[in-house]
């Protein structure tokens, strides 16, 4: 779906920034369809409630883009989101990434999509987020990666005495008898089965 600036409130805008509240408004769609919002009405309805805080925020501070704008106050809010999602109240990175993991891990986008930032989000959700469990995995630890030599035994020994009797001499004889051994076939089968 391309929404176009003019088409959700037109009018409103000076046509010199027609172009940039464009763009904000195709990448505020692309956020919100990574988010699985598969909903035209329920994406049309974002889009239009996060630009309409964006650009009564923009008018107050025009030293930053459109786009600069948008995502921030999308991504603020879904953070929020999130963390809400695990407790009342709850703040910070570690409460959102555990709500956006319990959500979407647990596959709880599936069942409510229209719950995606809906400031009162269905207690059925929420129960769900809460009961599920995020664990971290171990620990990590750090070890040395000294260099140690590696004993093949036998094998190793072997292998140096080889390599110690090794001579082209012996490379060359091998391929003379292979290719006697060719010629004698090749003449063999060209007397008997032609």
């Amino acid at each position: 779906m391309d929404l176009h600036m003019d088409e959700l409130m037109p009018g409103t805008i000076p046509s010199h920034d027609r172009e940039a509240w464009n763009v904000a408004c195709l990448r505020l769609e692309d956020f919100l369809r990574s988010h699985r919002i598969h909903s035209r009405e329920r994406l049309l309805h974002l889009t239009v409630e996060l630009i309409a805080q964006a650009r009564s925020c923009h008018s107050e501070d025009l030293s930053r883009s459109p786009l600069e704008v948008t995502m921030k106050i999308a991504t603020d809010r879904a953070e929020d989101w999130f963390s809400r999602l695990v407790e009342f109240g709850a703040e910070g990175d570690s409460a959102a990434t555990r709500g956006k993991v319990a959500y979407f891990a647990g596959g709880l986008h599936r069942r409510w999509p229209e719950a995606f930032l809906d400031p009162d989000p269905p207690q059925e959700l929420l129960d769900a987020v809460r009961r599920s469990s995020v664990q971290a995995g171990p620990s990590m630890e750090f070890s040395s990666l000294i260099r140690k030599e590696v004993n093949y035994g036998a094998m190793e020994d072997l292998a140096r005495e080889t390599w110690g009797q090794f001579s082209w001499g012996h490379v060359f004889r091998a391929f003379l008898i292979w290719v006697i051994i060719f010629f004698l076939a090749y003449g063999a089968w060209m007397r008997f089965f032609r």
